[in-house]
């Protein structure tokens, strides 16, 4: 009875809109009330997953942080990784072993769905459609799937985006995404703002194309400096600077929950990422007052 009524609690839950965000760990997902930043919901690494389908839980990922988790109610999504080798396709059968494993090792009334991230994912290969077809056939019907991307963009840069193209193909293999916009490798502010702003667009008309899927759009806000990412031209304040360019009947699928925007990632939230998450909180509750 307990389970059912948190599995009810928690897909209730995700029909609002929401932030949320990635953890690696269970420790590191604020608990004080005071917090100045508490995810409504999180994306929580759970596992990793070899070539043949096997999963690996993470040592941070025990028995005991996720009972102690669970007992918090947090909307959970569980997030497993996979790093491709060179050359490297996954099939049908390493697909059905995994959904198999993760439906043994993880509990329903914890995790709503499941977070695939391959990696890297120049494009919708061909073989993940098979892949993703055999870990549905053997996951639990509790769980949704989901599937990580790169951001999508009118541009063709593999292993930087997807097209418009890439998101309609994977959207058809898995219950929901996750587009994932930063490590975009963009030279200036202004062209990550109409980048991020071609990814809204777009997930717009996916949400418009298939709108009983979920989508979640990962928003950088992490100091990290890499090849690909730069905190001066990825931020929170670009986001904030883009979508007030949308008008709110524009928003109205954001406003519904059907677009639901995470942070990546949450445990590095800078005192300047937080203020801005604020403003973003304000400008979204008058936005959607507006849009209803």
């Amino acid at each position: 009875m307990i389970r059912w009524f948190l599995g009810c609690l928690i897909l209730y839950s995700f029909k609002t809109w929401a932030s949320g965000a990635w953890y690696q760990a269970t420790r590191q997902i604020p608990q004080d009330k005071g917090a100045k930043f508490i995810p409504e919901f999180v994306i929580l690494k759970v596992g990793i997953f070899s070539k043949q389908g096997r999963l690996t839980i993470t040592p941070e990922a025990s028995k005991t942080s996720l009972k102690t988790h669970c007992k918090t109610g947090t909307p959970t999504i569980a997030w497993i990784t996979h790093r491709l080798s060179a050359g490297e396709q996954l099939n049908e059968d390493a697909g059905k072993l995994l959904g198999s494993e993760i439906s043994k090792a993880l509990e329903p009334a914890c995790f709503s769905a499941i977070e695939l991230d391959i990696e890297p994912l120049s494009q919708a290969e061909t073989w993940l459609e098979p892949f993703l077809k055999g870990v549905k056939l053997s996951l639990r019907s509790n769980f949704e799937l989901r599937l990580a991307i790169p951001v999508l963009s009118p541009k063709s840069v593999p292993g930087h985006y997807w097209t418009l193209q890439d998101g309609v193909k994977a959207l058809q293999w898995v219950d929901g995404l996750d587009i994932m916009a930063y490590d975009s490798g963009v030279k200036t502010s202004e062209e990550y703002k109409e980048l991020f702003k071609n990814t809204f667009f777009f997930v717009m008309e996916l949400n418009k194309q298939s709108p009983e899927k979920k989508i979640i759009v990962g928003l950088p806000a992490y100091p990290d400096k890499t090849k690909l990412h730069s905190v001066e031209k990825e931020n929170l304040e670009s986001i904030l600077s883009t979508l007030k360019s949308f008008t709110p009947f524009q928003l109205k699928p954001y406003c519904k929950g059907d677009i639901r925007f995470s942070f990546y990632a949450g445990w590095t939230l800078s005192p300047k990422d937080i203020e801005t998450h604020q403003q973003m909180k304000d400008w979204k509750n008058e936005t959607c007052q507006k849009s209803s």
